[in-house]
């Protein structure tokens, strides 16, 4: 009896362990991002993967917007990947580099480019600080953490903040952007391809 209580008790504290691991990792990226410090932020982010991600939403995004989605059928992603990723790395450098990406996590808005309304900008004010609203609006896989910001918006204005376990680190390695952002963005393709440089 009392060999079951020990096991229950060691399997519950991995639990919260496992729980809390992927929070702290959290919490070290939004500090970082708090107090603009970008070697820190630096450390905390898979460049390559984060890139991909966000490439992927405006092409997506752009295909919509000029009604080429349903003429790539099928083919779509490829296409999208390959092609569209030359088109948008422009407008997706923008956020790459950790000074450009922490203005735009913590003010909603990026140099030179796109601006958007600090109310949605993911890790400002108080989006982030209030734990327990953070945790209920957040999803666990083994090596995958998620986090929707702000959690008092609804589900189409908020980023989806992802992280991933690497080398025993979590990292940010992908934002999911609010409908808004991901249009604007896609617009600002739009315009590029129109009136090229």
């Amino acid at each position: 009896m009392r060999r079951g209580l020990w096991i229950t008790v060691v399997l519950a504290l991995l639990l919260g362990a496992y729980m809390s691991w992927p929070l702290v990792g959290f919490y070290g990226i939004a500090s970082a991002v708090e107090a603009m410090d970008a070697r820190a932020f630096a450390e905390r982010v898979e460049f390559p993967s984060l890139r991909r991600s966000l490439t992927q939403q405006v092409i997506a995004e752009y295909l919509k917007l000029t009604g080429k989605d349903k003429k790539l059928g099928r083919f779509r992603t490829g296409i999208a990947t390959g092609v569209g990723a030359a088109l948008a790395e422009p407008v997706v450098a923008q956020f790459l580099n950790a000074e450009t990406l922490l203005d735009f996590l913590n003010k909603g808005s990026a140099k030179d480019g796109v601006k958007v309304s600090t109310d949605i900008a993911p890790f400002s004010g108080s989006s982030w600080r209030d734990a327990w609203r953070v945790w209920w609006h957040t999803e666990y896989g083994l090596t995958r953490f998620r986090a929707y910001l702000p959690p008092d918006k609804p589900k189409n204005e908020q980023f989806k903040v992802e992280l991933s376990l690497r080398d025993w680190r979590w990292k940010l390695t992908g934002i999911g952007l609010p409908d808004k952002l991901r249009v604007q963005l896609a617009q600002e393709l739009v315009r590029r391809e129109s009136h090229p440089g």
